[in-house]
Parts: structure tokens; C-alpha cells; sequence
């Protein structure tokens, strides 16, 4: 048995992490991959064993599956979050972290990608300080910004390798699985709620946009596709040798999964081909409705600017400075035409009046030939930022993207939460059986 103490469990919409405080990686990743389930076999029970996708079990417009494929049911109280949460955590405690015997000694660094409902936060405390009788719980919510200032307060941010202090703001953008976050973060605090953007631009919500886009086009092979095509296609495009976005080619061949199912199901006789031809226009598109456009409030460079917009006035130039990119929808799209830094540096400038080289200039003419003319609104929304973003007489300026470089970025929060686990933070909100109550209703309450 390990002789760590403090467990560290980040709750993700598609992923959950598992380790121990102090080490540079989870000992575990648990994937119920794109809408699917994660068998969870404890030993003990088998009706309720089966953990969907998080984003399910929160979304107010589905119903989660617990159990078998044929209950469906939503999770409306603390009592069903319950049946759900304690194989799951039963699981993660006996056969991945091999704690046979959880006992009041230990205790738990736990984040959520969202801030929990009640329902869920009361099914939380009691399985864990109840059921598995750990010591106390530390909830780090807010999609892991409350985390990854730890891990960014550590590192040196600043493009001047000379200068060791660390920038009194930063920008952290998240893009996760259905949805992508911003916030501006200052060292010795957490993250400035009046900043903080919440927007539809993960990278599902992206490949289910080039999805959208490609049945508008009316091709053929969309009618019965999937987002695990769409996939297939975003990612043989990126690996392409040339996906620079203003001289790629028009189309590339791809494999589809979908295709391959079919072609498998048919005689050989009457079997088609699985690789076909796709053009690229619809996922360019796409691409730059979710992330680059400016004129979009659903946008990721909106919610970037609106985020800076909303930060004390001394704070937005180092923010522009210091914007970090986390998240495993950062990663996946980290090779997405010139690289997805660049692609964000260029709209940022773009949207705030800043003169860009020749050929980006042609580019976003180009755009206004094809229809896509910007309103004078539009324009001069961010255009009080121009003199934090663009550089003249060798003074500081600028925008600058960059990644959490050692540390991979999908991993970020959960590293951080790794460090506040180490530390034992004695100013935070931990929650432990003596320090609590229970209400009448089942409320775990602080004394």
C-alpha cells in the first residue's frame, strides 16, 4: 500500500485524473471517450457501476445512462449521485491507487470542471467523508483555475528569459472538451470572477460545428457521418505537410470510420472505398467561426478580448502579454494551420486594428470579397485595446500565446492541484467530518 496521503482526483467532462500529491503526473487517466461509458467493476456491485460521460449527467437538456443501456434516468438527487459516485471513487481508491483501507489520515484534493450542483456536492461529501471514510476534501471548483495558479506562480512566463519575475497578470485559456474557459489570473489570488468567460468552443463543440458545416454542403458522405469522422478528417489535415491556411490544398484524402463500417458490412462484390476525397473549406470555416471571429460572442478571441475588457485597466497589457493556452482541446488543435498560438496572435491583432504583414492583410481581404464584411460595431469593439496589443519604438506590447512548456497542457490543472495538495494549504475550505454537520435534508453544512 502507498505510504502518500493526499489523493488528488480531477473530474473532467470526458476525463477523470487520478495520483498522488506531489507527483509531476496522474498515475491514471480514465477516458469514457466521446459520449460512451466507463465500465467501473469494484467488486462489489454491477447495476450501477457504469460511468458515462460527466457533461451527461449535468446537462439539463439530456438524460444520463446509469446502469444498463436500457435505464435511463436523470440524476435529480443526492441519493442517485450517490449510487453513481461510490463505485466510481470505490474503484479509483482500491484497484488504481491500491488503498485497501481508507482511513481518517487521508485526505482529498478533488476538482470538478464546473462548480457542482447541490445535489452533487452533498453526494460528494457523503460517500467520501461517510461511505470511504476519508479525513477531509478540499473542493477545488471553477474548472481548475483555483488549481493551475499554482502551477503557473512556479514558472517563468515571461517571453525575456533574463527576467525572473513572475508578470502580475496572466491569461488563461482552457479549451476543453464542450467547452472553453477564460480568465485573468493574478499571483497570490485566485482568478478575477468578473473575468471569467464560459463559451461553447471545446473541441467537440467544434468537430460537431464542421460537422454541421459539411451537411450544409450537401456531400454525400455527411448524411450518416459522425464526429469520429470529422475527427479523422481535422486530424490527417493537421498532419499533412502543408496546412498553412492561406496555401493548402482544397482537398485531402481520408479514411472514415464510418465508411470502413459499411464497406466491412457489404459483399465484397458491392464493397465502395473508404477513403474519398473531402474538401477543407467547411473545416477552415469552422474553425475560424468558433476561434477567430471576432464579430461572434460565442467566439474564443470574444471571449479573450471581452475577458481582458473586464480586468483592472493596469492589468490588460500583461495580460495580452501572458496568455496561456490549457486544456486537452489546446493540444488537439495545438498543429491547426500555422499552429493554433499564431492563428489566435493574428485574430487578436486583427480584431483590435492592428496593421498585420501583407500576406494576412490579403487574407482578410480576401474574407471581405467572399461576403464576410465586418460592421463598424464589430470594429471598433476591442479597438481600446490597440495600444496594449501592438508594439512601436521598441516599447513593450504585443500579444504573446503561449503553452505551459514543460508541462503538457491537458495535464496542467490537475499538476497544480498536485502542488496545493502538497502544501496542505491550511487557508483553504477543507471539509472533514468534525468540522461539519449534516442538515435535515441531507446537507453537509459548516459548523
Amino acid at each position: 500500500m502507498s505510504t502518500h496521503q493526499t489523493i488528488v482526483v480531477e473530474l473532467g467532462c470526458s476525463r477523470i485524473k487520478v495520483g498522488f500529491a506531489g507527483e509531476p503526473k496522474p498515475r491514471r487517466v480514465l477516458s469514457s471517450g466521446d459520449g460512451g461509458a466507463l465500465g467501473i467493476d469494484d467488486g462489489m456491485c454491477t447495476s450501477s457501476c457504469t460511468w458515462n460521460h460527466f457533461y451527461s449527467y449535468l446537462s439539463s437538456s439530456s438524460d444520463a445512462v446509469i446502469g444498463s443501456d436500457n435505464a435511463h434516468s436523470k440524476v435529480t438527487s443526492s441519493y442517485d449521485w450517490e449510487k453513481t459516485l461510490y463505485p466510481l471513487f470505490s474503484y479509483i481508491l482500491t484497484s488504481i491507487l491500491f488503498i485497501q483501507r481508507p482511513s481518517r489520515h487521508r485526505i482529498l484534493v478533488l476538482m470538478n470542471d464546473i462548480f457542482p450542483p447541490r445535489h452533487l456536492r452533498e453526494a460528494l461529501l457523503r460517500v467520501l467523508l461517510d461511505y470511504l471514510n476519508l479525513g477531509s476534501v478540499l473542493l477545488v471548483n471553477g474548472g481548475g483555475f483555483g488549481s493551475v495558479q499554482y502551477l503557473l506562480e512556479g514558472m517563468n512566463l515571461s517571453s525575456n528569459p533574463l527576467m525572473t519575475q513572475q508578470p502580475k497578470a496572466s491569461l488563461v485559456v482552457d479549451i476543453g472538451t464542450n467547452e472553453a474557459r477564460v480568465a485573468v489570473l493574478v499571483p497570490g489570488a485566485s482568478f478575477l470572477v468578473e473575468t471569467y468567460q464560459a463559451i461553447p468552443a471545446g473541441y467537440q463543440a467544434f468537430l460537431r460545428k464542421v460537422l454541421a458545416l459539411y451537411q450544409e454542403a450537401n456531400e454525400d458522405w455527411a448524411t450518416n457521418a459522425t464526429v469520429e469522422d470529422v475527427n479523422v478528417i481535422v486530424q490527417a489535415w493537421m498532419s499533412a505537410p502543408n496546412t498553412d491556411i492561406s496555401t493548402a490544398a482544397t482537398t485531402i484524402s481520408v479514411e472514415l470510420p464510418t465508411l470502413m463500417k459499411q464497406s466491412n458490412d457489404l459483399s465484397e462484390a458491392s464493397a465502395v472505398s473508404s477513403t474519398i476525397q473531402v474538401s477543407v473549406q467547411p473545416l477552415l470555416e469552422a474553425f475560424h467561426q468558433v476561434y477567430l471571429d471576432y464579430t461572434q460572442p460565442t467566439s474564443l478571441v470574444y471571449a479573450i478580448l471581452n475577458s481582458v475588457l473586464a480586468s483592472p485597466i493596469d492589468f490588460r497589457k500583461v495580460a495580452l502579454q501572458n496568455i496561456i493556452l490549457l486544456g486537452g482541446g489546446s493540444v488537439a488543435l495545438r498543429s491547426f494551420g500555422k499552429g493554433l498560438k499564431v492563428e489566435v496572435e493574428t485574430a487578436i491583432k486583427v480584431a483590435c486594428g492592428v496593421s498585420l504583414g501583407d500576406d494576412t492583410q490579403a487574407m482578410e481581404e480576401e474574407k471581405k470579397d467572399d461576403g464576410m464584411e465586418v460592421s463598424s460595431i464589430a470594429q471598433g469593439r476591442f479597438q481600446s485595446l490597440k495600444a496594449a496589443v501592438e508594439r512601436s519604438g521598441g516599447q513593450e506590447g504585443g500579444v504573446q500565446v503561449k503553452y505551459p512548456d514543460p508541462f503538457a497542457a491537458d495535464v496542467a490543472h490537475w499538476i497544480g492541484a498536485s502542488v496545493m495538495g502538497k502544501l496542505r494549504l491550511s487557508n483553504e475550505d477543507w471539509i472533514s467530518v468534525d468540522s461539519s454537520v449534516v442538515s435535515a435534508r441531507g446537507e453537509r453544512l459548516r459548523r
